[in-house]
């Protein structure tokens, strides 16, 4: 028996069947534009209407509900629910654990946040989006790559611009030589849709570029409700539900990929300053709607949550990334959390990265296979207790009390008196300390050879002529 993953179904059959035509409609009438002649033709060939003109592939319903029937289907019977995180580096400061002020990133601080984040049991790797170091804006990409492999983070894959794409190739070739891997199992590109369905000219040209090198790159989006998609969260849930089948008869038809997944991405748009804010509930109601909305498909499932808009760890914190987290976790079954994250991804917190550590740990139970059996009901147990008896005396509870309880490492764990006695910390002080003790191990060499460091930043140097 485990808490997560379980069916919650808010909506009726009615209001599940209303979103789902109401997609199929968008799909069938309204379609994507995709700006690029190859992919267009792709798609002819893959059988949906093209419109040249208007460079509009429309997906007829009978073609959807028929991709819906043949693609792989997600078990959800069976679904293993987990919990797990890693460190995102975005454009943003760092929230520094010496002085708590907000700063520049530097080397030496970017590999402790990396480092931070393979120290945590529950979070263990990061990745970086862009450059944190000032470089030609151009070549930011190329330095995400260096300074992701260099201090032992993933890449997010971002391509930015068309004349990058053959460093870009040539970058994922080095690193396919010097690992001895297929070069389609090192290469990472995403690229996103800006406004709904719609696949901008440069970012098709990117799809196709790497496409027709045997390559596939990924095609995400995000939604803002009264921004980018309807105010409503009914006519969002329509749009997106459409546009993330979209996306994956696009995997279909160009690389070959017969997998069923809905994902969500979707905010508000804060009307009195038109930010995009995570810890709203409405992040966590979409979740939910569109984690139905995956099993009613057999697809499977991701949510955006755990993030937060406050600008430090606090309160404010905590509680958003609660408030998106466990609702998520319980519909879906899974969480990945994006840790240290605060101010919309503004802000880099090693300390809020391990607060975020001890919540993973602590929503991880809901995922736990409790069991039900002669052992752990007890009963000789509580005959031996007695009415009134304690349990605390008890083999069995010395037996079991690891494994049934968790355990935290930064959450208070006393009662007032011994508090006040004591140093007083709170977890936000307890999270600082595991940070400090990181920073003060002993450096880690680069996670990359010498030669393919050489090869790199020669590459970025031709890369830097030729753009600049």
């Amino acid at each position: 028996m485990h808490l997560a993953g379980h069916p919650y179904q808010p909506m009726s059959p009615r209001d599940v069947n209303a979103i789902h035509a109401a997609a199929m409609t968008i799909l069938r009438e309204m379609g994507m534009e995709i700006q690029s002649e190859s992919l267009l033709q792709a798609l002819t060939d893959y059988g949906l209407p093209v419109d040249r003109a208007t460079e509009r592939v429309r997906f007829p319903t009978p073609l959807v509900e028929q991709f819906i029937a043949d693609a792989d289907k997600y078990d959800w019977a069976n679904h293993i629910p987990r919990v797990g995180g890693s460190a995102g580096v975005y454009h943003g400061l760092y929230h520094d654990p010496i002085d708590g002020e907000l700063k520049p990133f530097t080397e030496e601080t970017l590999a402790l946040y990396c480092r931070t984040a393979r120290e945590l049991d529950n979070i263990g790797s990061a990745s970086i989006l862009g450059c944190r170091f000032p470089v030609l804006p151009e070549l930011e990409p190329l330095y995400e790559r260096y300074y992701a492999w260099k201090y032992g983070a993933k890449d997010h894959g971002s391509i930015h611009l068309d004349e990058l794409c053959p460093y870009l190739l040539e970058i994922y070739e080095i690193v396919a030589a010097e690992t001895g891997k297929p070069l389609a199992e090192v290469f990472n590109g995403t690229v996103y849709l800006i406004p709904a369905l719609k696949l901008g000219r440069h970012e098709a040209y990117q799809v196709a570029y790497f496409r027709e090198r045997g390559l596939r790159v990924h095609i995400g989006d995000m939604f803002a409700l009264g921004g980018s998609a309807p105010v409503t969260l009914a006519g969002a849930m329509a749009l997106n539900v459409a546009e993330q089948l979209a996306l994956r008869i696009l995997d279909d038809a160009l690389f070959g990929v017969k997998r069923l997944h809905l994902g969500s991405s979707t905010s508000v748009m804060d009307m009195k300053t038109t930010i995009y804010p995570y810890g709203r509930p409405e992040m966590a109601i979409a979740n939910v709607m569109t984690a139905q909305m995956a099993r009613h498909y057999g697809a499977s499932f991701s949510g955006h949550a755990g993030l937060s808009d406050a600008k430090l760890p606090s309160v404010e914190a905590g509680a958003q990334k609660a408030l998106t987290a466990i609702p998520t976790l319980m519909a879906g079954g899974s969480l990945w959390m994006d840790a240290g994250l605060l101010s919309i991804d503004e802000v880099f917190s090693p300390i809020q990265m391990v607060l975020d550590n001890e919540l993973l740990g602590a929503l991880a139970r809901y995922t736990y296979e409790f069991e039900i059996s002669p052992e752990t009901l007890a009963l000789e147990t509580i005959f031996e207790a007695g009415p009134g008896g304690g349990y605390i005396d008890k083999l069995h509870t010395a037996q079991h009390f690891r494994k049934e309880h968790w355990q935290p490492r930064i959450w208070s764990r006393e009662m007032l008196s011994p508090w006040l006695a004591g140093d007083r910390q709170l977890d936000a002080d307890r999270a600082r300390e595991r940070v400090l003790e990181i920073a003060a191990l002993p450096p880690e060499p680069s996670f990359i050879s010498e030669a393919l460091e050489r090869d790199i930043l020669a590459l970025i140097g031709r890369a830097e002529k030729a753009l600049a």
